[in-house]
């Protein structure tokens, strides 16, 4: 089964400028004892309705390292930010994981066996001070205004 945008229109959509919804704010519920997660519904500011929703996590809410976020269209993950301690080499798939913060580029709209489908790119000034400082940093890559003028909400 094929996606229903192709590679140009998600980068479209990932470049265009976005908000959250209405009614949509990103308040951290606590999961476990010291992890941390939110999902919120975005939409572009202009352009047509989508089902745009920006995801994160935090595994230990004081561990940097441990967060990660998703940006995902009409269900499916075409962008997320990780972290990786030791870079790694996936031979098979072609795949190079640098260490350090990086950019998960996902195209649903390749071949699962396309080293285009999930690219990993480094994110060299990325330092996150805590989960709301990554938060932003990472609307920020995706272009999504979270109307914050302090820190979360």
């Amino acid at each position: 089964m094929s996606y229903r945008f192709s590679s140009i229109r998600i980068q479209e959509i990932v470049q265009a400028g976005k908000r959250l919804s209405d009614g949509q704010s990103i308040e951290p519920e606590k999961k476990g004892r010291e992890g941390l997660s939110f999902q919120a519904f975005v939409e572009l500011r202009e352009g047509s309705y989508l089902d745009l929703r920006f995801l994160g996590r935090a595994g230990v809410s004081k561990n940097p390292k441990t967060y990660d976020a998703s940006l995902l269209i009409e269900q499916e993950r075409v962008r997320g930010i990780g972290y990786a301690e030791v870079a790694r080499q996936n031979f098979r798939a072609k795949k190079r994981i640098p260490a350090g913060w990086h950019e998960n580029i996902c195209d649903p709209s390749k071949p699962t066996n396309s080293a285009e489908r999930n690219q990993h790119r480094s994110l060299i000034d990325f330092t996150p001070s805590d989960f709301g400082d990554f938060t932003r940093r990472a609307a920020d890559q995706w272009k999504i205004d979270l109307g914050w003028e302090g820190g979360l909400l």
